[in-house]
């Protein structure tokens, strides 16, 4: 009677042993440490890493669609609009930030040039080496880690866009058509910018980002 009693604890210990760990399964996101692991050229899909390797070439045609309709709207946005204006140390402080979305290119209209209101974005650090972004407002809500890259001068963003604000629950691949895939460069003192082109129509999505004044940051 006692070694049946056991066995049957010891049935009902291992099957909740094992649905809490099909909850974690389910529920925790990809570590930052396999992030970092296996870096974002194992984690990139073909058609994703096709378009960065064509971001030259994507931003030379957006701006020259912008520069020939909306050339003082397109300066009034620099540095965050030049090309050529990635600076060293590309890493964000971890924190809040306003983030503006600017859009160029046949992406945007037939103009090329199209610019949103402001919202907020968070850089999260989970570890000295890993960190992540997070739109927290307004429709467009791209959420995902930023990976180190050969290139000193960025990093790149591989994420997806989210159902609702404040989530970050859909993981890069787990629904391709959801998927963003970008670079992060810092063009000035306290500015920065996600770059995230397009091929279909040509443009880019640039998200300007600067952080919030420290006394506003939340604790």
């Amino acid at each position: 009677m006692r070694a049946h009693i056991s066995a049957l604890l010891t049935s009902i210990l291992l099957a909740g042993c094992a649905n809490m760990a099909s909850r974690t399964d389910t529920v925790e996101p990809v570590s930052a440490a396999a992030i970092e692991e296996t870096g974002w050229r194992a984690t990139i899909r073909p058609d994703d890493e096709a378009r960065l390797a064509e971001l030259d070439r994507i931003w030379s045609d957006a701006l020259a669609l912008a520069e020939k309709h909306k050339a003082a709207s397109l300066e009034k946005e620099a540095p965050f609009t030049q090309a050529d204006g990635a600076l060293d140390h590309p890493a964000l402080p971890p924190g809040s930030y306003r983030c503006r979305v600017i859009r160029l290119g046949a992406y945007a209209n037939r103009r090329g040039f199209e610019s949103f209101p402001p919202f907020f974005c968070y850089v999260k650090s989970d570890g000295p080496e890993h960190l992540s972004f997070l739109k927290q407002t307004g429709t467009d809500l791209p959420a995902g880690w930023l990976y180190h890259d050969e290139d000193a001068n960025r990093l790149v963003f591989l994420g997806a866009q989210q159902d609702a604000p404040g989530e970050n629950s859909l993981g890069y691949g787990a629904q391709p058509d959801r998927d963003i895939a970008g670079v992060v460069e810092r063009v000035g003192p306290f500015q920065w910018r996600l770059v995230v082109p397009h091929s279909d129509p040509d443009g880019l999505d640039i998200y300007a980002l600067t952080p919030v004044p420290a006394a506003d940051q939340p604790d």
